[in-house]
């Protein structure tokens, strides 16, 4: 079955395996920006869209780290 979804950007695709390849990865918004050469408000975005989807979360010092505990639909 196929499915229609919401287009996925390229850079949180590049952001995504970046956390994949390193689990244990803590980044900022800069330090992504600055890895991935790209605006930092569209490394927001981005971070925040993987936030939204149970993939990061944020910590409370601004760091972004791959969830760890078990999500419940």
């Amino acid at each position: 079955m196929i499915t229609v979804a919401d287009p996925i950007d390229l850079d949180t695709l590049r952001i995504r395996h970046e956390f994949i390849i390193v689990p244990d990865r803590r980044a900022s918004v800069t330090q992504i920006a600055a890895a991935l050469r790209i605006a930092p408000r569209h490394a927001l975005a981005a971070l925040e869209s993987l936030v939204a989807g149970q993939f990061l979360e944020r910590t409370p010092d601004g760091q972004y780290v791959r969830v760890t505990r078990a999500v419940s639909n």
